[in-house]
């Protein structure tokens, strides 16, 4: 054997101890795993319903950013002092994202899952509303009213989409609850 092929042995052996170490540690962690769970009672993978909770929170953070989010271009309509503007700004993004967030925590329903993707959707657009107005203001302060009332327009339209997403949400979650009325 030459000096490449020799090294090229080497290589391959190493790789199928480093392989064959780590698949013994995963067994061992699974093992593990399932003993764990076995002591609890509890199959592995299971998770409680915190579909009302759930429920419950995403209502009331959907209601709260839906209004600020509606604030904001009303705000911003009727000339309001730039410090409500950008308070509301604040807030709309951070409780969207933040809200967003934490709707992912929960383990819910599997036929909540639609509701979950809309809720995500209805925070996404009501997040670009603060976006846009950032920009807005942002074109404003630069003396670009041209681009200033694009980004504006771009912020009613993602005020629009958020708002029909939250129609929709709050339909999907009625229908969930009349075909669930345990978790109403």
């Amino acid at each position: 054997m030459n000096k490449t092929q020799k090294a090229l042995a080497m290589l391959l052996i190493i790789a199928a101890v480093v392989f064959v170490a780590g698949c013994s540690d995963q067994s061992s962690t699974q093992q593990k795993t399932a003993d764990s769970t076995e002591n609890t009672g509890e199959q592995a993978g299971e998770q409680p319903d915190q579909s009302a909770e759930w429920m419950q929170t995403t209502s009331a953070d959907a209601l709260n950013v839906s209004n600020a989010a509606n604030a904001l271009i009303d705000a911003s309509l009727n000339g309001s002092d730039p410090q409500k503007i950008t308070t509301l700004i604040t807030y709309t993004e951070e409780e969207a994202n933040t809200s967003s967030y934490e709707s992912a925590q929960y383990y819910y329903n599997d036929d909540l899952e639609t509701a979950v993707q809309k809720y995500a959707e209805m925070m996404g657009s009501y997040g670009a509303v603060a976006e846009w107005m950032k920009m807005t203001y942002d074109h404003l302060n630069a003396g670009d009213a041209s681009a200033a009332q694009m980004t504006f327009n771009k912020a009613q339209e993602s005020l629009g989409r958020g708002n029909a997403h939250y129609a929709e949400y709050k339909a999907m979650i009625e229908d969930f609850k009349k075909k669930h009325p345990e978790t109403a």
